[in-house]
């Protein structure tokens, strides 16, 4: 596994429950302060989320052109690369998969500082 997959799928691993207890808490305070109409953290959160996925889709699309191409060559001019088909495969699913978890592992990251920041 790559270690860019690897760092993506362990931030959403960790931080993302995180993420969400401190906008539950950040949620309960505004409910008990009455202003649960003026909490600004939903809105960003159903923002961020349409972001992300919107962000993850079109970097999905574009790593599978750019790995459909290579994979073309690839077929067309002979095994120029020094390892199999099937390591070769693999390694483009890996990437694949670390682009689309990309965008989503960096705003959990940025959501888990910010939040943070906001509590001390």
């Amino acid at each position: 596994m790559s270690g860019k997959l690897a760092n993506d799928l362990f931030t959403l691993w960790f931080q993302a429950p995180v993420v969400i207890a401190l906008r539950c808490q950040d949620w309960a305070t505004s409910l008990q302060s009455g202003t649960s109409n003026s909490n600004p953290e939903l809105l960003r959160m159903v923002s961020e989320k349409l972001d992300a996925a919107t962000e993850s889709t079109l970097a999905l699309n574009m790593a599978m052109m750019r790995h459909g191409m290579t994979s073309a060559r690839h077929f067309w001019l002979g095994p120029y690369f020094p390892f199999s088909l099937r390591q070769f495969s693999a390694s483009l699913g890996q990437s694949t998969a670390a682009e689309g978890l990309g965008p989503y592992a960096k705003r959990v990251r940025a959501n888990a500082k910010r939040l943070g920041r906001k509590r001390s």
